[in-house]
Order: C-alpha cells, then structure tokens, then sequence
C-alpha cells in the first residue's frame, strides 16, 4: 500500500479516535507516527522489503515476524500515545509501567482476534 494511503488512512482513524474521545490530536498522532514507521516495521521482518505483502497475520509472516511486526507497531504507538498523554517527565515510570502492560495486554488481544482467523481459514 502506497505510504501516502497509509498516513492519510492513520490519520483518519486518529482523527476519528480523536474526536469521540476528546483528545486533542493525542490518537492522531500516536497512528500517523505508526503509519509512518510500518515500512519501516515491514522491512525488519519481510524477506522481500514488505511492501509487497498481501496481508499482514501468521498465516503470512508465520509467528516469530508477526510478533516482531506486532509489538514493534504496538509500543511505538502507546509510547506516543501514553507519553502525550501525560507530557512529564516526573511520571515516566509510572508512564512507562502503563505502556508496557497496555501493549502486552493489546498484543495477547490480537493474538487471539489471529487465531482465531487462523483457525477459521482451516476448516
């Protein structure tokens, strides 16, 4: 997907986050700065570069890659997200300690929403 797509699409889900929540441009930012680095993501775990993937999920990337994929993209945007959140230094531990259990907490989640498409794809 071409990476203007991919902002423009960041961008509008953040937006979209934004506006529901009522956090001024917080999830805009936290998505674009994802969208931004998926190349980036892509290449650290695609043989060909990754651009030229089809869809990304184990079924593709098998699990050691969509793993790194995963929590790659994962803790870049709540890093972003929580740490514009809360714009102190003074709480960066407590920061720190939410962003790592939040993102665990996301990665299981999709682990299970990818086996179960895994499992579906079987039968």
């Amino acid at each position: 997907m071409p990476k203007l797509i991919v902002l423009l699409i960041s961008f509008s889900l953040g937006f979209m986050m934004d506006i529901f929540s009522d956090s001024y441009g917080i999830h805009t930012a936290a998505t674009v700065l994802m969208g931004y680095t998926r190349p980036k993501a892509l290449s650290l775990v695609s043989i060909k570069g990754g651009e030229d993937l089809e869809e990304i999920g184990i079924k593709y990337l098998r699990l050691g890659r969509f793993f790194t994929y995963t929590i790659t993209l994962i803790m870049i945007h709540h890093f972003a997200l929580f740490y514009l959140e809360a714009f102190r230094c003074n709480e960066f531990f407590d920061t720190f300690i939410r962003t790592v259990s939040t993102g665990l907490f996301s990665l299981i989640l999709i682990f299970c929403i990818e086996s179960l498409k895994l499992n579906s794809s079987i039968k």
